[in-house]
């Protein structure tokens, strides 16, 4: 679902480049508009959420939620890319 959403993201050239971190608490996809750049946003997923709502996460540079969801199809589907 989500290099869904990258590679139709790459190929209206909102995005460039990506990445992966892995941790024993959540993974996360962070999208780069340079390669050079950091990340513009992050989609996590929580292994172990305090409240489900916080499973799945959108956030930005500075690890402002910008979005939350329990379900990761609702949350990038309902999301509006271009006006985050």
């Amino acid at each position: 679902i989500i290099l869904n959403l990258y590679a139709k993201m790459v190929s209206n050239g909102s995005w460039k480049d990506y990445g992966l971190s892995i941790s024993s608490k959540q993974v996360s996809f962070s999208v780069f508009k340079n390669a050079a750049e950091n990340a513009i946003y992050k989609i996590c997923k929580n292994f172990k959420p305090s409240n489900k709502n916080l499973k799945y996460l959108i956030t930005d540079t500075n690890g402002k939620i910008l979005k939350n969801s329990f379900d990761l199809n609702s949350l990038l589907s309902k999301t509006k890319w271009k006006n985050l």
